[in-house]
């Protein structure tokens, strides 16, 4: 986090170390000891009992950080607490009475008021977060040491890349020696103009940075976006952000640009970071407008055609279909929405928790919905998946809810899901069918962040995260074969950059 500073400071990264920290327990699966008391617990509820009574987190971030759909928290949090209590109910010791009427009590009975400042903010369950507490202190220092693998993975990776480097270097220590005087004289113009940006004498030279705005038409693909970072300041709204907080668009020509009237960043208020989109072609770009509509743009015609749908509670979820006709928005917590550009016509997803995974170039969109579960045993929701076109409805199975933790992607034909596993696998689904076949792809020496696209019938992209920046790898569905994307554009994204016009 602290590598990626500039980059992160302004979309929340209190709440982006929590998610990787959950993440990793949930994906470590180590057991704890019998004699824990929450080891009564499966894994993932167990880290929603902590979040949001030990850590004391709202409930939309308890269900972000932990895969809970927001809809059933509530009552997996009391079902978690009765079933605690009737374990261990000596977490739960009985409250203090209070003194009768001119009765003297403890000391502790009437705190100072220094004491009551001091007290932590807690929920409405003042129990369970002190039990919690109070269990937190007696567990051993180290439990489960997520840091290991992370280091051993990135040491591995240093001590690849430094390899490689040495033996291209021995190769060719001739043409290096011959290069040297124009790399140092390349270096002190560097530091020079470095130098020169770094040290501003005015406000101007500050901003000095800040691109133009996205013309009204532009006949040039964006290839990736990311977000703008204001120097020295602090103040900036994403509801209405500043020019140099703005989104930045990268076109495959190298130029820049920043999408004004668009909302950017994170929202504190919400605690919802604003989405953008950009179709595969680079010529379409969905967001959130400044009043608040969500719309779709054609950057080449500069027309924009809104979303007919309200805002949801959670954060929105932007997908475009490969052709960019399509683009769907989702909040997890609401329904869905589809706008079909050529006609203008929005299409619905209806349900207490929809997800939209993935949308085909005929408007197929594959959805994910979780419903309350009736007369099934030890399950008090189940997830339904099903592909949901202009005139048919096909699908309706219940699927993994970890299978999804990591999106989607639909191939080319509209058929075959590619998604990742709880084990680090990618695997491929039959959309229609739910069916899970083909070879297994072990991905576990990366740290996945999520599936990207298919890049033909038989490859699908996949965005994980080394050290400090992001990897873009192509793995062929039917070899298994994996394939790192080169290009110095790549090392420019972002944990959560949008890409576009991608030719790997």
């Amino acid at each position: 986090m602290c590598r990626r500073w500039p980059a992160i400071r302004s979309t929340g990264p209190a709440l982006l170390v929590l998610r990787e920290l959950y993440r990793r327990f949930l994906a470590a699966d180590v057991p704890p000891p019998a004699t824990y008391p929450l080891a009564v617990l499966p894994p993932r509820t167990r880290a929603t009992v902590v979040a949001r009574y030990h850590d004391a987190l709202h409930p939309q971030q308890v269900a972000m950080l932990t895969g809970t759909w927001i809809g059933e928290l509530d009552k997996e949090l009391q079902q978690a607490l009765a079933h605690l209590r009737s374990a261990h109910p000596g977490l739960f010791p009985a409250a203090p009475q209070p003194p009768a009427e001119g009765e003297q009590g403890p000391d502790w009975a009437h705190p100072s008021e220094t004491a009551q400042a001091a007290a932590p903010h807690t929920p409405e369950d003042q129990g369970p977060r002190g039990a919690l507490v109070a269990l937190a202190a007696e567990l051993p220092a180290t439990h489960t040491d997520l840091a290991a693998p992370v280091l051993a993975l990135i040491g591995r990776k240093r001590r690849i890349r430094v390899a490689t480097w040495t033996t291209v270097s021995v190769g060719t220590v001739g043409a290096f020696v011959a290069l040297i005087v124009l790399g140092v004289n390349a270096m002190v113009a560097n530091v020079e103009r470095t130098i020169a940006r770094s040290s501003p004498t005015s406000a101007q030279q500050a901003e000095e940075d800040v691109p133009d705005p996205l013309p009204a038409t532009l006949d040039d693909p964006i290839q990736y976006a990311y977000l703008g970072y204001c120097r020295g300041r602090t103040d900036n709204d994403p509801s209405n952000p500043q020019p140099c907080a703005q989104w930045r668009l990268q076109t495959t020509s190298g130029n820049e640009w920043r999408l004004g009237g668009a909302r950017a960043g994170y929202e504190e208020d919400s605690r919802t970071s604003m989405p953008l989109a950009i179709s595969q072609d680079g010529r379409r770009i969905a967001y959130r407008q400044l009043d608040g509509a969500y719309v779709v743009r054609d950057v080449p015609s500069g027309a924009v055609k809104t979303i007919d749908v309200e805002a949801g509670k959670g954060s929105a979820h932007l997908t475009s279909s490969p052709n960019g006709r399509y683009f769907s928005v989702d909040f997890g917590s609401a329904d869905g929405a589809t706008l079909d550009f050529d006609t203008g016509v929005t299409h619905y997803e209806y349900g207490d928790e929809v997800r939209i995974l993935a949308v085909a170039d005929d408007g197929t969109r594959v959805v994910a919905e979780k419903e309350k579960a009736k007369d099934i045993p030890g399950h008090a929701s189940i997830t339904k998946l099903f592909m949901n076109g202009l005139t048919t409805l096909e699908g309706d199975y219940r699927v993994d809810p970890g299978l999804l933790d990591f999106g989607g992607a639909l191939s080319p034909d509209g058929r075959t899901l590619a998604l990742i596993t709880a084990d680090s696998e990618l695997v491929t689904m039959d959309g229609r069918t739910g069916r899970v076949g083909g070879p297994r792809t072990d991905l576990a020496d990366y740290d996945l962040i999520g599936v990207e696209r298919w890049t033909g019938p038989e490859e699908v992209l996949v965005r994980s995260w080394d050290d400090d920046y992001v990897m873009l790898t192509k793995v062929n569905v039917k070899s298994g074969a994996v394939t790192e994307v080169a290009g110095d554009w790549v090392e420019w994204l972002d944990y959560e950059s949008p890409i576009g016009a991608v030719r790997p």
